[in-house]
């Protein structure tokens, strides 16, 4: 039986979820197979390094989302710790936690990305010159649309880029995109089936991504075929050139510049409305057996 630590929760924005994450993973594990303990490195960072230390744990399932969890800190502790996580080793977490460096490795390798810049301060000209009329405010370094602005009127750009810049010190400005938001999980070397999402509200933001009936999820999409292996090679492409390791999610657009990468999660939610679950569920994959899977995936490098 594999002594199993899950850690949830965390110190970032997304630790609401996160804990929503870990709790729907520890609900599903099998207890013939698992021995496991939950630690929350907000509170129990510590015992936890001291039990790891100690040999109580064999492998640890990080479900930690956002600064902290997913940016390369608490794969650096499991690797010092030489105890195999699940998910990215350090340099792709850390990696694919900053979005326009994720976005700069797409263009050097051939995968279609809007155009984006970093703004420290507000040049309208110089955006709207280099993005156009319309475009996406983000934060570079946070996830599940946390802060993100779509298409807003050019009157508020001024105070919503102003508003970011004060918040996270730089701001990501990307061209805005209409078409279809898709989204496709890979587990292990297999690309699985493509989602398209529907958000009742203006954009898939925080809370159409978790409260139930805020968004349709489609799986398989509804999309040609010629689109849906596209999207599958250009997320294994996007995981594979990042050094993503077990399973990622890559988001993409699809209107008339055909499909456009925006970024790729390297741990994706685990909640009961998340999306790799769903297309792990649409490729017969339940929900225990993807755990298995992605505990067998599991390492520890810095890869």
């Amino acid at each position: 039986m594999k002594r199993l630590g899950v850690l949830l929760g965390g110190i970032s924005n997304e630790r609401e979820i996160s804990l929503k994450s870990g709790k729907q993973i520890i609900k599903h594990l099998d207890r013939k197979k698992y021995q496991i303990r939950a630690y929350d490195p907000k509170t129990q960072l510590m015992r936890f390094i001291k039990d790891a230390k100690s040999g109580r744990i064999d492998i640890v399932f990080n479900a930690l989302h956002g600064k902290g969890g997913e940016d390369g800190s608490i794969q650096g502790v499991l690797d010092w710790l030489n105890i195999p996580y699940t998910g990215s080793g350090v340099l792709a977490s850390a990696l694919t936690m900053d979005k326009e460096k994720t976005k700069a490795m797409y263009r050097q390798n051939g995968i279609p990305t809007p155009p984006s810049i970093i703004v420290e301060s507000v040049d309208l000209k110089r955006i709207k010159s280099k993005l156009g009329k319309q475009i996406v405010i983000k934060p570079n370094m946070d996830g599940s649309s946390v802060g993100v602005s779509v298409n807003p009127p050019y009157s508020q750009w001024k105070k919503l880029i102003e508003s970011r810049i004060k918040a996270e010190g730089s701001c990501l400005l990307e061209s805005f995109r209409a078409g279809r938001e898709l989204t496709v999980g890979i587990l292990g070397s297999q690309a699985l089936p493509v989602i398209e999402i529907r958000p009742k509200t203006a954009f898939f933001d925080f809370e159409a991504k978790y409260i139930a009936g805020m968004c349709e999820e489609i799986c398989p999409a509804p999309i040609p075929k010629k689109i849906t292996l596209e999207a599958q090679a250009l997320a294994l492409k996007a995981h594979k050139i990042l050094g993503c390791r077990g399973y990622s999610r890559t988001d993409m657009i699809w209107g008339k510049k055909g499909i456009e990468v925006l970024e790729t999660n390297t741990l994706p939610g685990m909640t009961e409305t998340s999306l790799l679950p769903l297309a792990a569920r649409t490729a017969g994959i339940t929900y225990p057996k993807l755990l298995d899977h992605m505990i067998r995936l599991a390492g520890n490098n810095s890869l």
